[in-house]
């Protein structure tokens, strides 16, 4: 006789897990209601479309009925929606059958799931990005190649490419990486750099980080990487900077137009 579903895994209990056409969930637009999230108007990401056609939403999101308007509403979750809606347009185009929405329904009053959706936004901690590197490069010895995982990872080939130099960083760039005291793009330009410069600047770097804040902070790690150039912020910008940039300053043009992403 065939086990059921919690004995086979060895589980505890389990709960219902719903599916939602993305179109019959409502997202909360206005302000004054306790569910809102301004967060709701953020543009697509690009990535995370093309993630979610390849793999559907795998996380379950968190539903509630209200009983004022009887909608089923969202209360975390937006952005898979979001995306969600945008890739059954694409998935109808293709002649694809349409993606469904995992959701957890929870029962309360508005001001109860207000609770439940900051407590599943701020509680999550995100992957550091030496974590997300050695990921990367595990799934690489698996025979995956950067298009697998700048799909997977929801980000482009030059993000992946860039997420990998970290591997080739000395350890004490890495444990400055995970303490915060270096960033990535900081990372990128010392691991070109020999092992010895790498560690010397990175001592630089995090006395900057201890004697400075905000934008003087940044000022000041600009100058210790030898970066004095006014910050581009459009792809067009950094395009023309990139025709007369060289060394490690060109470099780093090109990392940063691999993390650009506009609606061009």
């Amino acid at each position: 006789m065939a086990k059921n579903s919690t004995e086979a895994y060895g589980a505890s209990g389990k709960t219902n897990v719903l599916n939602f056409q993305p179109e019959a969930l409502h997202l909360i637009d206005d302000p004054a209601h306790p569910l809102y999230d301004e967060r709701i108007h953020l543009p697509l990401s690009e990535a995370m479309v093309l993630n979610i056609m390849e793999y559907g939403v795998l996380e379950p999101i968190i539903v509630w009925k209200d009983p004022e308007t009887g909608k089923t509403c969202v209360v975390d979750g937006r952005q898979r929606v979001r995306h969600a809606l945008e890739a059954n347009i694409r998935q109808v185009k293709q002649g694809k059958d349409l993606l469904l929405v995992p959701g957890v329904a929870k029962r309360g009053s508005a001001v109860r799931m207000s609770n439940y959706m900051v407590s599943a936004n701020e509680i999550r901690q995100a992957d550091t990005p030496l974590g997300r590197a050695k990921k990367m490069a595990a799934l690489l010895d698996r025979n995956h190649d950067e298009e697998d995982l700048a799909l997977m990872f929801g980000c482009s080939v030059k993000t992946v490419q860039a997420t990998l130099t970290l591997l080739d960083c000395t350890q004490v760039v890495q444990d400055a990486v995970e303490a915060g005291k270096v960033n990535v793009t900081q990372a990128r330009l010392l691991s070109v750099m020999p092992p010895e410069a790498q560690r010397e600047k990175v001592k630089e770097l995090a006395q900057v980080g201890e004697e400075a804040t905000g934008h003087q902070r940044a000022r000041r790690q600009r100058e210790v990487m030898g970066d004095v150039k006014p910050r581009i912020k459009s792809r067009k910008e950094i395009n023309q900077a990139l025709c007369n940039a060289s060394g490690e300053y060109a470099a780093a043009l090109r990392w940063v137009l691999g993390e650009v992403q506009t609606n061009e």
